[in-house]
């Protein structure tokens, strides 16, 4: 049995995909297998996996048409034979050659499902290991066993390896989201293993801004679908801190879905701004409330608008537009037209 799976969804990283896989197979842990899922790439990116593959004899490469990262993690994981495993995007890598023995041997002394180290971010070649408070959870200051329930964080679930034969246990998967599907893979984890090792060293390297994101429809469903799943959770579990945590992922996503998005993007968006004004955001989000508030109004001019279009009056109402026009300019009278 391998020590540790790594598992890896590739899709369309041909500048940095070799990078990624040097980090891996350059580690001090020998005893790994590597899972390469190719998501049909349509670069060169299949033909990079498949010359590490000729190279590396612990390198398993699946192939499946595209259908996102969530599905094909796990795929990854229902071939997987490592006691652990952990998850890898593309193009990003290990700062480091010794992070997966350094988290291995963690997990394994400290007798913990779960086991992470601190995070760090790329972007034009500069380095970032300092964040805002809100990602309070991307670092650790010392190593240290911490209750999930005392930290309460819901990014950063890459940086982790976790007992495999665990999260077969608990039926842990990926949900079919096209955006936001890690947090609640994340947090059902978390909370179900109660507790976890966390190491103050740097154990994962993310790469920004190289790419221009596309909000399809499916990846706006998936993200506020996902939204949705953990403020639920959030509830059911009392958890307050992960509940502030998820209103607040949606206040940074907010304009961008609602500029871009679908009418049904736009409605559930509402569905679930009325569902947090029902429940903690009083009590417990005090200082979110004027934004809270700001996004409701934005919603509502998108979904219920009317405005003037040279001798007409334009209303729309849940996304459908009547345009009306005055039968005389003297009186106040429209037909619908």
């Amino acid at each position: 049995m391998p020590k540790v799976s790594v598992i890896i969804p590739v899709y369309n990283v041909e500048k940095y995909l070799r990078e990624c896989l040097d980090s891996v197979v350059n580690q001090t842990l020998k005893d790994i297998e590597i899972i390469l899922i190719d998501d049909g790439s349509t670069d060169s990116s299949l033909d990079i996996c498949k010359e590490y593959q000729n190279k590396y004899c612990n390198i398993v490469l699946l192939q499946q048409k595209n259908s996102g990262s969530g599905k094909a993690r796990n795929a990854g994981m229902d071939i997987a034979k490592g006691e652990f495993v952990i998850f890898l995007d593309s193009d990003d890598y290990y700062p480091e050659n010794d992070i997966l023995e350094v988290l291995y041997n963690s997990a394994i002394e400290q007798d913990v499902m779960i086991c992470g180290g601190s995070f760090a971010s790329l972007q034009d070649s500069n380095i970032t290991t300092i964040f805002g408070k809100e990602f309070y959870g991307y670092t650790f200051e010392k190593n240290e066993v911490i209750n999930y329930v005392d930290w309460q964080f819901d990014y950063g679930y890459h940086r982790f390896i976790y007992n495999l034969q665990f999260l077969k246990d608990n039926k842990l998967t990926f949900p079919d989201y096209r955006r936001f599907q890690d947090p609640p893979f994340f947090v059902q984890a978390m909370y179900l293993a109660k507790k976890f090792y966390a190491l103050s060293k740097i154990t994962y390297l993310l790469r920004e801004g190289h790419k221009t994101e596309k909000w399809t429809v499916l990846k706006q469903k998936g993200m506020l679908d996902g939204i949705l799943f953990n403020l639920k959770f959030a509830k059911t579990n009392k958890l307050k801190f992960l509940y502030k945590n998820t209103v607040l992922r949606l206040k940074q996503h907010a304009f961008v879905l609602i500029d871009s998005g679908t009418f049904t993007t736009r409605l559930k968006f509402l569905y679930i701004i009325l569902r947090i004004g029902k429940n903690y955001i009083k009590n417990d989000c005090p200082e979110l409330i004027s934004d809270i508030r700001k996004i409701f109004k934005i919603l509502l001019q998108k979904l219920f608008f009317l405005r003037n279009e040279n001798n007409h009056k334009v209303l729309t109402i849940l996304g459908v537009k009547f345009k009306f026009r005055r039968k005389n300019k003297n009186i106040n009278k429209y037909e619908l037209t």
